[in-house]
């Protein structure tokens, strides 16, 4: 199976600012382990290169932050 090809989705692209915002806010409300199974299960679906990249990316931003457990 190809993992990178052109999109075919007719969607019209555009992204309401309100939504994106009310939605990143309740993504930060949910406990931990709702979002834990909820990255879980996005990641599943992920080519393996991108579930590399993305795990990368987070262990490095949770590095970063002093204070956090």
């Amino acid at each position: 199976m190809q993992e990178s090809r052109i999109a075919t989705n007719s969607g019209p692209g555009h992204v309401e600012e309100k939504k994106l915002r009310g939605l990143a806010q309740q993504w930060g409300k949910l406990p931990e382990k709702e979002r834990a199974k909820a990255m879980q299960d996005l990641m599943s679906k992920m080519p393996e290169r991108h579930r590399e990249v993305i795990e990368s990316y987070f262990k490095k931003l949770a590095q970063s932050q002093p204070g956090q457990p």
